[in-house]
């Protein structure tokens, strides 16, 4: 995974907040659910206090209550992790990599617990469609997956749609703390694997309410032009 200063990522923001000042333009940010920290309740609404517990989501508030105090327009999007065609930077990329290369896999966290993943083409149809409109900025809004799932139950899928065989290995916090001796950045996954124990699941209702039905990709559907995604990048 690539990671990103809290430095630089100040740096491109207050860029991207000039630029926009001077253009007289508006600023739509896609975000991830770190700056929820730790959530109690099954589905979190955009009304869900903040208070993030981890160095990545502090650094996320920060930015969020930087544009919320800048003079420009904006709206927030969260979204949960990501997967599908040229979703690199995300936990399921290299599951979804070793199965199209037929190796054993690894699945980061307890493949048990249900949890989030969206499709990238879902996440950017509802982002597109909350920035053409007027009625949607100075807010935040959730953009849900289709459906939690274990990591069982996606790995179903993945067989059902390519065969895949091999074992998956289960990589744990352990794992990756040992990892993070010998790699600083691996550090920082060790503090967001909470999400993999006890989720941040969002709550589209808000966009349901006001925007309308939220892009659904079925997870066998959206894995299946993934694996024809990742197929065709191997053959060139």
């Amino acid at each position: 995974m690539f990671f990103v200063s809290e430095k630089q990522h100040n740096r491109c923001l207050d860029m991207v907040i000039k630029i926009a000042e001077k253009q007289g333009a508006k600023i739509a940010l896609v975000d991830n659910i770190y700056a929820y920290g730790r959530q109690s309740t099954n589905r979190i609404t955009e009304e869900a206090r903040k208070k993030p517990q981890t160095k990545k989501g502090k650094i996320r508030l920060a930015m969020e209550n930087k544009l919320k105090e800048s003079n420009v327009p904006s709206l927030i999007v969260h979204l949960p992790d990501l997967y599908g065609p040229n979703a690199e930077n995300t936990i399921l990329y290299e599951t979804l990599k070793s199965v199209a290369q037929g190796k054993k896999a690894n699945f980061v966290g307890n493949m048990q617990v249900k949890r989030e993943f969206l499709y990238t083409v879902d996440g950017a149809k509802a982002m597109v469609e909350l920035a053409l409109r007027d009625d949607t900025y100075n807010q935040n809004w959730n953009v849900p997956a289709v459906h939690t799932i274990t990591g069982e139950e996606l790995v179903k899928v993945l067989r059902d749609i390519t065969g895949y065989k091999k074992g998956i290995r289960t990589v744990s916090k352990g794992m990756i703390r040992l990892i993070g001796i010998f790699s600083p950045s691996m550090k920082e996954v060790v503090e967001m694997l909470y999400l993999t124990e006890k989720p941040v699941i969002l709550s589209g209702e808000k966009y349901e309410k006001e925007i309308g039905t939220l892009p659904r990709t079925s997870y066998r559907v959206g894995l299946e032009e993934t694996m024809i995604w990742m197929n065709k990048r191997a053959l060139k």
